[in-house]
């Protein structure tokens, strides 16, 4: 299909979708069980797994879940419209995971020396994060057991670090949105995210030299 007449098509789609989710939320705000349900099931998922991501629990990303759509149906009606709905679900579900998050927090950060200037917008990939290593076969079947390492890495971060990682290298938020969603300046969550980083390569490192 030619750009000309598939971007029309892309852009009907989406207008399609949109109204399809607004009057999702309009039979959500009138009590209709079947259109909370059908919110409920199209973004527990993402819901889910960002919350898993943020918590590093698997107990208290279900709360997260529970935390986040008991929210959701409280404050639908503030939802504008201006975004797609899963965008908002996001930011709530976001709110959700910090709110239990800094409810544990028993552990503060020392600052690392390391200058954070180079993690700029451009730079920000999870990639740089994993140790340089050249696949042979039989390294190939470490993958798991690094994305297993990685995974515990991650949740071993303070949680400030492992929320500027999550929301920027594995969901993608600009750090504009970033700042902005954790009541920061740009220039915090860009020293959040190099420290972030720097913890995790120095892990997976070390587990890169003892394969």
């Amino acid at each position: 299909m030619d750009e000309k007449h598939g971007q029309p098509a892309e852009q009907e789609q989406a207008r399609r979708e949109y109204e399809r989710e607004a009057e999702l939320v309009r039979r959500a705000l009138a009590g209709d069980r079947d259109a909370k349900t059908r919110i409920v099931l199209e973004h527990r998922d993402n819901v889910y797994n960002l919350a898993l991501k943020l918590t590093g629990s698997a107990d208290e990303a279900e709360s997260v879940l529970q935390d986040t759509f008991l929210n959701v149906f409280e404050k639908l009606d503030r939802f504008r419209g201006e975004s797609r709905i899963g965008t908002w679900i996001h930011r709530v579900a976001t709110n959700a995971a910090l709110m239990r998050m800094r409810a544990r927090k028993n552990r503060y950060f020392v600052p690392i020396a390391e200058d954070p200037a180079e993690e700029d917008e451009n730079s920000a990939d999870g990639s740089r994060v994993l140790p340089s290593v050249d696949l042979n076969p039989l390294e190939l079947t470490l993958n798991e057991e690094l994305k297993r390492k990685l995974n515990e890495g991650i949740a071993s971060l303070p949680p400030h670090l492992r929320t500027a990682f999550v929301l920027k290298d594995l969901e993608g938020l600009s750090m504009a949105e970033i700042a902005e969603r954790l009541g920061k300046t740009v220039s915090a969550i860009k020293a959040d995210l190099h420290r972030a980083r720097v913890k995790l390569r120095a892990q997976l490192a070390e587990f890169a030299e003892g394969t």
